[in-house]
């Protein structure tokens, strides 16, 4: 088969690697076509690929392209994992809601809405390139948005991914005192807005009201991004798991005062460090054996798509955690909602589990989330501006007309070189 990679020159790309050959010999004889925009590190990650593969003795085979046309033609698998604009775009989410007084974050709130904007032409793109049977597995944010769009606006057969959950559960069964690889959590909810009621130890049910009211709060105040102290404050309070991305919500003007206390936004943070990370990546593809860092994703960014893929193709049944239309699977969220749950995915696509409602504490936040999403969703494709109004107003974070239509000024000229839609 033939598995299109579109970002490939992204300092993601490593973690990809590493994911394919965790499942080589599954997709022995599967041809890889990497696309991306920058041809430079285009042809560094591809090299590094092959070097990497070859060391390892995986049949599968790179082919690299900057033509995206080229790069879809015949692809069973379309893994998407860009990011429009880069990383200069991500600084502009980051610090044009901050100056408001609104939390700037890459998928989150206005600034994950001026991404939505970027992404969505994208791959609305993809979807009409890419062959009719082929599956969009993507990665790029906002996913809950991109997915939602793609799905109802095309044709296209879509399939959302965010392994955030993944760390979640590992935080979680950390401050628990639980194994997590015996862990089960069932998250429910959007992208970046899911919550976990259930819990399960090698399949028997727990007590999380109880485990939480035991919890003690961890010292030393807050802490890096998912932000464990906050989290078990919130758990106890609601009796079950936040997703980290929750801090946004319930912790949103102490978040707005870190933020600016920084001074730098987390963009200009990993950009200073980008040059580094490349030479590092160059000097490792010059090796027969390479081993590149794993500052950028790891490899269970690139496990989790890989996973995804195989189930797909070789219609594993597998239980993933993944953004898909919801179905009845959340009964508080419209059926034609795209919703972050366990699905059982083989050849098919992926089948949503039957979750029930969401808890009652977060039942309107998540549904006031949901509504933002929809109009993002459709802003994005149309490049209507009441629409774009519309789904600011909607967002919890927004709550004032003439600060919705300011973002909305800026963003645009910020970006307008990658909004064709409202030109």
């Amino acid at each position: 088969m033939k598995i299109a990679i579109i970002g490939a020159g992204s300092g993601y790309m490593p973690g990809v690697v590493r994911g394919l050959l965790h499942r080589a010999a599954d997709l022995a004889g599967t041809e890889l076509s990497c696309h991306d925009t920058d041809a430079d590190h285009l042809d560094l990650m591809t090299r590094l690929a092959r070097r990497m593969f070859a060391a390892r003795g995986a049949d599968l085979t790179v082919s690299a392209h900057t033509d995206l046309a080229a790069a879809l033609d015949g692809a069973s698998y379309v893994f998407t994992t860009f990011r429009p604009g880069g990383l200069a775009a991500r600084h502009l989410d980051e610090s044009i809601p901050l100056a408001h007084g609104l939390v700037g974050q890459e998928t989150a709130g206005p600034g994950g809405f001026l991404m939505a904007l970027r992404s969505v032409p994208v791959l609305l793109e993809i979807a009409r390139l890419a062959p009719p049977d082929a599956w969009i597995v993507n990665y790029t944010n906002p996913t809950s948005i991109v997915t939602d769009a793609v799905a109802r606006h095309t044709g296209a057969r879509i399939i959302g991914l965010c392994d955030q959950h993944v760390g979640d559960t590992e935080m979680w069964a950390g401050l628990l005192g639980l194994p997590a690889d015996r862990l089960e959590a069932d998250w429910i909810g959007l992208n970046h807005a899911t919550w976990a009621e259930r819990l399960r130890l090698d399949g028997v049910p727990l007590d999380l009201p109880a485990l939480l009211d035991g919890l003690e709060v961890p010292g030393g105040g807050a802490t890096p991004w998912r932000d464990p102290v906050r989290m078990v404050e919130l758990g106890k309070t609601l009796g079950f798991l936040p997703n980290s991305y929750a801090k946004y919500y319930f912790f949103h003007d102490a978040v707005v005062a870190q933020l600016r206390e920084k001074g730098v936004t987390r963009a200009q943070e990993i950009l200073a460090t980008m040059p580094a990370y490349y030479d590092g990546v160059a000097e490792q593809a010059r090796r027969d054996d390479p081993d590149p860092s794993r500052e950028r994703g790891g490899g269970e960014h690139g496990e989790f798509a890989v996973d995804t893929i195989c189930a797909l193709h070789r219609d594993e049944g597998r239980r993933v955690v993944v953004n898909v239309r919801n179905d009845g699977a959340i009964s508080s969220l419209d059926d034609d909602a795209t919703v972050e749950v366990p699905a059982i995915v083989g050849r098919s696509g992926p089948v949503p589990l039957t979750m029930g409602p969401l808890p009652r504490p977060v039942r309107g936040l998540t549904q006031a989330i949901q509504s933002y999403e929809r109009l993002a969703a459709d802003a994005a494709v149309t490049g209507d501006r009441r629409l774009a109004l519309q789904a600011l107003l909607a967002h919890p974070f927004v709550r004032d007309k003439a600060t919705a239509e300011s973002l909305l000024t800026e963003g645009l000229a910020a970006h307008r070189d990658h909004l064709p839609q409202f030109r």
